[in-house]
């Protein structure tokens, strides 16, 4: 099983993640960020260079990931679209995955969360990856959630979810203690992804970590899941 926020347009690692669990929760019942973060942008590759994609938001204090919306004033659809032509225009995959996140532009949302959340579904779908999405706040109520903090609400996550072992990340080693998951029989490990290297068109070197954006546009659906499950053939 894996926890992890819902990214918007996540890298390839978060699918790595997703595609080697049986269960993953969507994690946004915690505080959203105050600042920059994956939350609402990420990196596309633009004339050669990292360039950012933001999806505009309303912020307030104290909101919750799930509580936060979309600023709809600003024409971030045709925006967003604009961008990803100008960028990847002439590559090979183009057309195919323009018209796919195209039909995710369509579609109508009010919340951040659900709308990257939209985006990571559809892309596990295209990608074979079968893996169960299960909502944080069907497993654990809002005032347990409240009264947990980072290790603790990890761990009541997973024993609420009846997991047997956890995928996690490298980013919570500051409060992250395996040892408790050991003893209440939940196997631990880390996750070692290691993004394989693919051609970026009008590059001199890679640009590693990039939005799946990139990768599907670089290099199309077939070998963008085999990157992610790790099975390039070099």
């Amino acid at each position: 099983m894996s926890i992890h926020q819902p990214d918007f347009w996540p890298w390839a690692g978060l699918f790595n993640k997703i595609a080697t669990s049986d269960k993953f929760v969507v994690f946004d019942c915690v505080q959203a960020p105050r600042g920059k973060s994956w939350f609402s942008r990420n990196r596309i590759l633009l004339q050669g260079g990292p360039a950012w994609i933001t999806l505009p938001i309303y912020r307030s204090s104290n909101q919750k990931i799930f509580e936060v919306r979309i600023n709809d004033e600003v024409n971030y659809r045709a925006k967003h679209l604009g961008t990803l032509r100008q960028a990847y225009a002439k590559t090979y995959y183009f057309q195919e995955v323009f018209d796919f996140v195209e039909g995710l532009y369509a579609a109508e949302h009010q919340f951040a969360r659900d709308f990257s959340l939209s985006i990571i579904s559809a892309v596990c779908r295209r990608l074979n990856i079968r893996t169960e999405f299960v909502e944080v706040r069907d497993l654990i109520p809002d005032s347990r959630i409240s009264a947990l903090r980072g290790n603790d609400l990890v761990l009541e996550i997973c024993l609420a979810a009846k997991a047997t072992s956890y995928l996690s990340g490298t980013g919570c080693l500051d409060f992250i203690k395996p040892e408790d998951f050991l003893l209440n029989k939940v196997s631990f490990e880390f996750q070692e992804f290691v993004q394989n290297e693919y051609p970026q068109p009008g590059c001199s070197t890679f640009h590693p970590s990039m939005s799946i954006l990139d990768v599907l546009f670089c290099v199309g659906f077939r070998k963008t899941e085999e990157i992610i499950k790790g099975v390039l053939n070099s």
